[in-house]
């Protein structure tokens, strides 16, 4: 049995696919099809059921897969940590955040990070939660900033904080009058909706639904950056989390509480369940948690 066979075994498993996984894994689709068939040799049983469109794992399959995996995150963990002390600031970390995290905590967290851990690598990515999950399963990622709540067997998350969601608006609309918001009100304002590829405008999306509110949204947006300005220019109003109130400057939105509903988010640190957190992983989380600006 080769390391090899595992990494392509579990690629084929996570994608359902010998084509999909042999561009993961950047080898030739008949060269990975080949090792998976001597891996399936060796243990006497085939690991995959071929279907028309896709493949799916047999019992034999189902039961290699923890296995496979574990030695795989095991050898990431043995390649990045020969020859470090094991409490030391030497060492590399690969870190990655949600784009509705990253613009308020981003910067200061880098500049903290390399401030206290000179000699240390730091490799910061932005991505959505599920390239985040994906990236910390083939271990390319070593804790990854978002919300929660995540839902994969192989994920370990560790909640730092509860970030309240506030409602913006422009002084155009006289709902910034007010010292709060009764949650129905929002009905009766054009909603700019952020997307849902991002969790955040599924979890606002989730919230509405529970709330039973009828929006009238005029626009949806990828973008917090662009939400905001939609928000400044008087085109709608929206939840946005506390930190963008607090970093906000403009003196052109107005954000207050809703009186009888509390939206919120959990940020969490995502980290493999598999593996044991560095020196430098177990310090970067703490600097988030410290560093966020709710708090």
């Amino acid at each position: 049995m080769e390391i090899h066979q595992l990494t392509y075994f579990v690629a084929v498993s996570e994608t359902g696919s010998f084509s999909r996984a042999a561009e993961r894994c950047n080898v030739a689709q008949p060269s990975l099809s080949q090792q998976i068939m001597k891996l399936e040799a060796e243990l006497g049983e085939p690991l995959f059921d071929r279907l028309r469109r896709r493949v799916v794992l047999t019992e034999a399959g189902s039961r290699l897969l923890p296995h496979a995996t574990a030695i795989l995150a095991e050898l990431h963990d043995i390649k990045q940590n020969v020859g470090q002390e094991a409490d030391t600031g030497v060492g590399s970390l690969t870190v990655s955040f949600i784009p509705t995290i990253a613009p308020f905590l981003l910067p200061r967290v880098i500049r903290r990070f390399s401030q206290d851990f000179p000699e240390a690598k730091l490799e910061v990515h932005e991505n959505l939660t599920e390239e985040i999950v994906r990236d910390l399963i083939d271990g390319k990622l070593d804790v990854g900033i978002t919300s929660m709540p995540i839902r994969n067997r192989l994920i370990r998350t560790q909640e730092l904080l509860t970030e309240p969601l506030l409602v913006a608006s422009s002084r155009f609309y006289e709902i910034t009058q007010r010292a709060s918001i009764h949650v129905k009100e929002l009905d009766d304002f054009p909603f700019i909706a952020l997307s849902e590829m991002h969790c955040l405008g599924d979890q606002i999306q989730s919230f509405c639904y529970q709330q039973r509110l009828d929006l009238q949204i005029v626009c949806h947006t990828a973008q917090l950056s662009t939400l905001q300005n939609c928000i400044a220019m008087g085109l709608g109003v929206s939840l946005v989390p506390q930190a963008l109130a607090l970093e906000d400057d403009s003196g052109q939105i107005v954000y207050r509480n809703l009186s009888d509903a509390t939206p919120e988010r959990k940020i969490a640190a995502a980290t493999h369940k598999r593996r044991l957190q560095s020196h430098l992983a177990r310090q970067f989380i703490q600097i988030v948690r410290e560093e966020y600006p709710v708090g």
